[in-house]
């Protein structure tokens, strides 16, 4: 091979040069694609993202719900149809056929009664025009206020609230790390195997409980994965992540359209075989019959006993991390 090479041209050589490099771009390329080079992380928990994700699937919800009726309409105008076009065409031939008889009469008294009979055809056709109108936009206030009800008082909203399927809900954490061919980046792992209550007597949030299955957490890295079921956070005999809350949240009035609260809630954290006294800072707000959460607080690993997980190709992990949440609640009574 090596003589052929030496036998070829230049400009093959050269070509034969390219083709190989391209190759060996091609191979690199695949290999960091697979170590997740290009893979961003996702953004930090955000009361804004889970309020979006809520409004998604209401609009498809209601999309899905208005074809049936929409499809209903569209059969009842096939059905009209025949019977609408043919009044218009039978009133054209008697029109034109008094067209003819007055033109052969030359009668002035029919051209003039013919008139006053399209002026009142007019005249009708607007009345019930505007009748049409007016019925449209009563029905449309009727269904904008069916979809829009009132806000509910604070002790009506009293009562266990849980997680919902509605919109997302996650737990997770986000630590920076080096690793190999990579470098510098953060480690994000969320799960959404999430069991919560929340006790709300009216006035104040006096329990709220979450419990966090760490076995499900999942990131970008399936080796990252594997790892912290045995080191690290040990997730294999720590299965399970809980806060409960210490101190009850006062909620002086319900936050209207994109008005949200902001409080720091103190509790303890039960991680990795140890509890601690927690303080994080969160926001709520009502969203269609949804109470939406979101929040963080950073975590130092040597408080829990956690032994940061270093492998061959992962250099080192932070000392702190952040843990945060995205959590929907609905009444459960």
């Amino acid at each position: 091979m090596l003589n052929q090479l030496l036998s070829m041209g230049p400009r093959r050589l050269f070509a034969v040069g390219l083709i190989l490099a391209g190759g060996l771009l091609a191979v690199l390329l695949v290999v960091l694609w697979q170590l997740g080079v290009f893979d961003s992380p996702p953004p930090p928990a955000a009361l804004q993202s889970a309020v979006e994700s809520i409004r998604e699937q209401e609009q498809q919800d209601s999309a899905q719900s208005q074809q049936p009726a929409a499809q209903q309409q569209r059969v009842g105008q096939a059905q009209a149809g025949p019977e609408e076009q043919g009044a218009p065409q039978a009133q054209d031939a008697g029109q034109q056929a008094e067209r003819d008889q007055q033109q052969q009469a030359g009668d002035a008294d029919d051209q003039q009664d013919q008139q006053e009979s399209q002026q009142q055809t007019q005249q009708q056709a607007q009345q019930q025009a505007q009748q049409q109108a007016t019925q449209d936009a009563t029905q449309d206030s009727q269904q904008q206020q069916v979809m829009t009800p009132e806000e509910p008082t604070l002790p009506e909203l009293a009562g266990t609230w849980t997680i919902s399927e509605r919109g997302t809900s996650f737990v997770g954490y986000r630590i920076g790390e080096e690793i190999a061919d990579i470098g510098t980046t953060t480690a994000v792992g969320r799960t959404s195997s999430i069991v919560a209550t929340l006790e709300f007597d009216g006035a104040v949030i006096t329990t709220v409980t979450i419990e966090a299955d760490l076995r499900t957490l999942r990131s970008d890295q399936s080796f990252r994965d594997g790892a912290l079921r045995t080191r690290g956070i040990e997730s294999d005999t720590y299965p399970f992540a809980t806060f409960v809350l210490l101190e009850s949240i006062p909620i002086d009035a319900l936050p209207v359209g994109e008005e949200a609260i902001s409080a720091t809630v103190q509790g303890t954290l039960d991680l990795h075989g140890v509890t601690n006294p927690v303080s994080i800072q969160l926001q709520g707000q009502y969203v269609d019959g949804l109470v939406v959460v979101a929040g963080s607080t950073e975590i130092a690993l040597a408080d829990y006993n956690i032994e940061k997980p270093t492998t061959a190709r992962v250099f080192s992990i932070d000392d702190v991390g952040i843990m945060e949440f995205e959590l929907v609640f609905e009444r459960a009574d």
